[in-house]
This record gives structure tokens, sequence and C-alpha cells, in this order.
């Protein structure tokens, strides 16, 4: 590991320190006893349903966190990378036992270390009362966090989520660019489609009109977001919003029956397009 990344990891642990209240020594001990395994672009680090008996802390790469549907799909829930811990998510299976909710794909070679839950468990029953209040009041608002998220996610139309998703990417995987921030990480319309819960057509035709509107630049396979809407979702370190993503202006055009549909989604544009055909 190099020593950048090491630096960014202790300033990981440093704020879980900080925000958490566990005390310096326990998650020394705990950070010490982990196994390092190297995944191959595209290998599968954990499937729904497997026990969730160990905890995976992503030292290097890039990894997809999916959740698998009964229909046979799966939708794109986040995009990991250095830093981040996956496998948290859980429930019980048929036999009572803790299994995997999620499962995990790398996108690029990884380096992820596995930590066991029993030596997690093992450390957290060494605390006092009022550290393990202080953690649960922690692991409250991280959990209250993502569900206001989520929430305000569902009820935000394409353009808005797509907006959301890429300047959530540029902060945590951009680097600055003279223009703004580039993203590092490589993504396809298909993989964009995922993400927001829409088809590719309705991420293809949303690139083009932040491209138009001067949101958004491409560089090769990657794209910059331009300093005007970084600066506007991130500034003074303030959180994105849904009243800041919509004070970014997109180019006004003519509102055909097709480009209504599209926005509604793919189900009502592909009714449409059947009535016209008739």
């Amino acid at each position: 590991m190099s020593h950048q990344m090491a630096v960014f990891l202790q300033k990981r642990l440093d704020d879980l320190l900080a925000d958490s209240g566990l005390p310096p020594e326990l998650v020394e001990e705990l950070t010490a006893y982990h196994t390092i395994v190297t995944y191959a672009q595209g290998s599968t680090i954990f499937l729904r349903g497997t026990p969730a008996d160990l905890l995976f802390w992503v030292f290097t790469g890039v990894v997809e966190v999916y959740c698998p549907q009964a229909d046979g799909g799966r939708v794109l829930v986040r995009i990991c990378g250095s830093g981040d811990i996956l496998g948290n998510v859980d429930f019980l299976d048929y036999r009572e036992r803790r299994a995997q909710a999620y499962e995990a794909v790398a996108l690029t070679k990884c380096e992820v270390a596995l930590l066991s839950r029993e030596h997690v468990f093992k450390l957290l029953r060494t605390l006092e009362p009022r550290q393990l209040v202080n953690l649960l009041e922690y692991v409250n608002s991280m959990w209250s966090s993502v569900a206001i998220s989520s929430a305000t996610f569902i009820g935000l139309d394409f353009r808005d989520r797509l907006k959301l998703v890429l300047s959530d990417l540029a902060q945590r995987f951009g680097v600055r660019d003279s223009r703004g921030t580039l993203l590092l990480t490589e993504l396809s319309h298909a993989k964009l489609a995922e993400m927001i819960g829409s088809s590719r057509p309705m991420v293809t035709l949303l690139i083009g009109d932040m491209v138009e509107a001067g949101l958004l630049a491409r560089r090769g396979k990657q794209y910059i977001l331009l300093n005007h809407v970084q600066s506007v979702a991130t500034g003074a370190g303030a959180e994105v919003t849904l009243a800041s993503l919509r004070s970014t202006s997109w180019p006004s055009r003519p509102k055909t029956a097709n480009r209504g549909a599209n926005r509604r989604g793919p189900e009502l544009s592909r009714m449409m397009r059947g009535n016209a055909e008739r």
C-alpha cells in the first residue's frame, strides 16, 4: 500500500474516532487483526445470502454494491472506494443466521481487508456503558442519514438524481482539474442508469443536456463536473441538497411528447410509443 493511501486511511480512522467516541486503543486493536485479500476486476467479493461473519474494508480499488431483486435483476446501491466498509447490511435467513443482504463486485482490481465480526464484538464488549451509548448514537445518526438520503433520492426526478450521483462521485472519486473535478471512475451510461433507476437512453439524453448546459464536460470516457456546478453542490463543505441541485439550470427545450414521457419513466414512454404506432 502506498504512503498516500496509508495517510488517507488513517484520516478515515481519525474521523471515526472523533465522531463515534471510540477509544484509540480499541480501534488500533481492531485494525491490527485483518487479512488483506486481492480481488481481480469483475470478481465477486460476496453474494447475498452468504454468512455475514466478515466485514470488508476497502483499501484500494473500486467496488460496486448491488441489491438483488426477486425478478433476477439487481439495483446498484453504491460505488465504494478506499476507506469504505462493506458487509454490514444483513438479514436473518431461514435458519435464523445473519446473512449478507447485498452483493459486492470488484469494479477494478481491489485490495480489501477482511475483519472478523466475532473479533469486533469481542472488542465492543470491553467498552464502558457510556462509550456504548455514544457508539449507539453514532450508529443511529449514520443510519438516519442513509434513510433520509434514500427518501430524498426517491422523490427526485431523473435529472436531479443524476446530478446528485455525479456530485457524490466527484466528492469521493474526483480529482481537481483546471475546469472542475475529474471523475476518475469510468462509468457507462448503463451503469449510471442502474444508479438512478432509469433506462440507458434516458441517461444518454440527460448527459447530453448537461453537456449542452455547461454543467458537464467529457474527457475521453471520463467526465468533468465543471467548477460552477461543484461550487454550488459542495461549496463551504455543505452537503448536496435538493435546493442546491435545482439552483443549476438546464437548457430550455421544446417539450415533445417523447421527452415528457422519458422524464416520467421508460414504461410510460413505451406505452406512448405504442399508441403512436397504432
